[in-house]
């Protein structure tokens, strides 16, 4: 990934500086065709969900619908209402209810005028029972450092080996790690510093570690643990550390986690980012020649640090029950890490192209600290809580005393307030009864919100039609159903778990480029991404399943083969292009992290939409 993706409900929008990519030629893989003008969950629907198909149509009045089951009876029927033009999409669209047809069974809708749609299901059982698994089978296939191995894959010819094993000693980028504190011509002596920063996910399209990045997609995950405890437990995922004793999530994000703490040289700031000295070729077909490219740890952030004492001190929460002594060196980190970003709490990392970093990767520029400090602080405090420690009501102060106390709005890399605010609403805590209280009623009220901008678009998108879709544009609806789903656990107010349910029917079909954004998921469905790897290797295997792609992206478009000048939801590549198109089916750590938490959660709440 390469730019931020917040779009907050205020709708502005953060964007950050872009560096180019290597612009190869088109290759073998190839996106779908779309379906037809009658668009739905190509999956199905829960019996109790609002089941609403989008129709493109020309017609300004009101066109016939009919649902038929398999064997081509009318199980119910109706009229369209016209929506007319759909701004993010720029289509002319129809919406055909038919909620109240909550008989089981696989379904077809034909609009008069219109066409058919593609077969689906409405079942009270769930209806992705697979896709959170798969989801995290997508971390495994990215970890840096050691052998990918073919019994932990979906298809046995993708396993590969071990990527950049030379992680356990890099050196910082022009020495900078040699100079204390950050003051220039200071030298720790001896031989120059290099970081062991073994043990990661590959951060997106490309072999860069990014702290910043990484911290949110591990909070993503942890967070549906700590919510959900019986989430992917001992022996439930294919890794290699299956039956130690450790929930299979918490291995996956301790390993995918280990760079962290490796990336805080002797003293000062920890690194903003490793990765090599120029872009990796695309297709990567060659590994050994991808893991000789000279590669280092570019310089310090504030924001990096606090990235790292967040990730670690939750780690060290979650991991305390299974490994008390991975768990003290986690907290130990995190403290150490705190303590250098509050000695040097303004250091942004430097535009691009300045001359003090490669080129090689993403920047992950961002000059606001505070929301960083903040949810540093809420895991920290919640951790020396959970452990009776003294410096709780230091970092409490931190929390309470921030800007952000309180903060509710959808996270992204760049904008973390929120998932301070969410573990504090997840993790059992001793601040006051009536902030927690007024942190739920925010947290409801978003919600709310999010649900009236579904109901105003054509598409159920939860991103408002007038303004710009953002890079990763698919994550920020995955985040925002996080919010809902959050919400929904607390009020158990069914619209927000229904809208959960339109904003998966967004991703599987219901959009206005007719396709699953998931792949292996619709017959009409992504087969290609942006993943230098994946595509390389394996020209004449599938995709693995549960990968979710970046998305329309309208606001920042600078690859070749990203349409620009189209509607929003239209800004995304077509058949072929998945070595050129980083700007639009590129996919990412923090963009599947979310997949996995809202398939997850629709999982073990579809009890809660059975019809009535």
């Amino acid at each position: 990934m390469r730019t931020s993706l917040f779009l907050p409900l205020s709708l502005a929008l953060v964007v950050a500086a872009v560096p180019a990519e290597p612009r190869p030629g088109p290759g073998p893989g190839s996106a779908p065709d779309g379906a037809g003008p009658v668009l739905v969950n190509q999956i199905g629907y829960a019996t109790g969900a609002d089941k609403i198909a989008t129709v493109v149509a020309t017609a300004a009045k009101p066109l016939g619908w009919q649902l038929r089951d398999d064997k081509g009876r009318t199980v119910a029927s109706g009229s369209t209402r016209v929506v007319g033009a759909d701004k993010a999409s720029g289509d002319h669209v129809h919406q055909a209810d038919f909620s109240r047809a909550t008989g089981e069974g696989v379904r077809r809708l034909t609009v008069a005028g219109a066409g058919t749609s593609v077969p689906f299901t409405v079942s009270r059982k769930p209806l992705y029972p697979d896709l959170g698994r798969e989801a995290m089978g997508y971390f495994y296939f990215h970890r840096m450092g050691t052998p990918v191995e073919a019994e932990h894959l979906q298809y046995a010819a993708h396993a590969h080996g071990a990527l950049h094993p030379g992680d356990n000693s890099v050196p910082c980028y022009k020495n900078w790690c040699d100079k204390s504190d950050g003051k220039k011509g200071r030298r720790s002596g001896g031989k120059a510093q290099r970081l062991n920063v073994a043990g990661s996910w590959a951060d997106a399209g490309d072999f860069g570690v990014y702290p910043v990045n990484h911290a949110i997609a591990a909070w993503t995950l942890l967070n549906l643990y700590e919510r959900e405890r019986t989430a992917y437990g001992d022996g439930s995922l294919a890794v290699p550390e299956r039956a130690n004793g450790v929930p299979d999530l918490l291995d996956e994000v301790a390993y995918g986690s280990r760079f962290m703490s490796g990336m805080l040289p002797k003293t000062g700031l920890a690194s903003h980012k490793v990765h090599n000295h120029t872009w990796s070729a695309f297709p990567v077909k060659d590994i050994a020649a991808e893991n000789a490219m000279p590669r280092s740890a570019m310089p310090p952030s504030t924001n990096a640090t606090y990235a790292v004492a967040r990730t670690n001190a939750q780690l060290a929460r979650v991991l305390r029950p299974f490994d008390t002594m991975r768990a003290d060196a986690l907290w130990l980190s995190a403290r150490d890490a705190w303590q250098r970003a509050e000695g040097q709490p303004d250091v942004d990392y430097p535009e691009a192209n300045d001359g003090t970093d490669a080129e090689g990767g993403g920047d992950y520029a961002d000059t606001q600290n505070s929301d960083d400090r903040y949810a540093a602080a809420a895991e920290l405090y919640l951790t020396a809580e959970q452990r009776g420690d003294r410096a709780a009501t230091r970092y409490r102060g931190a929390v309470t005393g921030s800007a952000h106390y309180g903060e509710i709005a959808p996270v992204d890399w760049s904008r973390v307030a929120a998932a301070g605010t969410l573990s504090l609403l997840a993790v059992p805590n001793e601040l006051p009864a009536a902030d927690l209280a007024r942190m739920r009623a925010n947290l409801r009220t978003t919600a709310d919100a999010l649900v009236d901008t579904q109901r105003s678009e054509g598409y159920p998108a939860l991103l408002p039609g007038t303004d710009a879709y953002p890079w990763g544009s698919n994550s920020a609806v995955v985040n925002r159903m996080l919010l809902l789903g959050t919400a929904y656990d607390i009020g158990r107010d069914r619209r927000h778990l229904k809208a959960m349910h339109r904003a998966m029917d967004y991703l599987l079909g219901t959009n206005a480029m007719r396709i699953s954004y998931v792949t292996g998921y619709g017959r009409h469905r992504e087969t290609d991404l942006h993943d230098r790897l994946a595509w390389g290797q394996y020209p004449k295997t599938p995709y693995p399943k549960g990968w979710l792609s970046g998305g329309p992206n309208s606001a920042l478009i600078n690859d070749p083969v990203t349409p620009t000048g189209r509607p929003a939801a239209k800004s995304y590549a077509g058949p072929g292009t998945a070595p050129s198109a980083w700007g639009s089916k590129e996919n990412t750590i923090n963009w599947n992290a979310p997949l996995v938490w809202v398939a997850t959660y629709l999982n073990s709440t579809a009890p809660d939409l059975t019809a009535r």
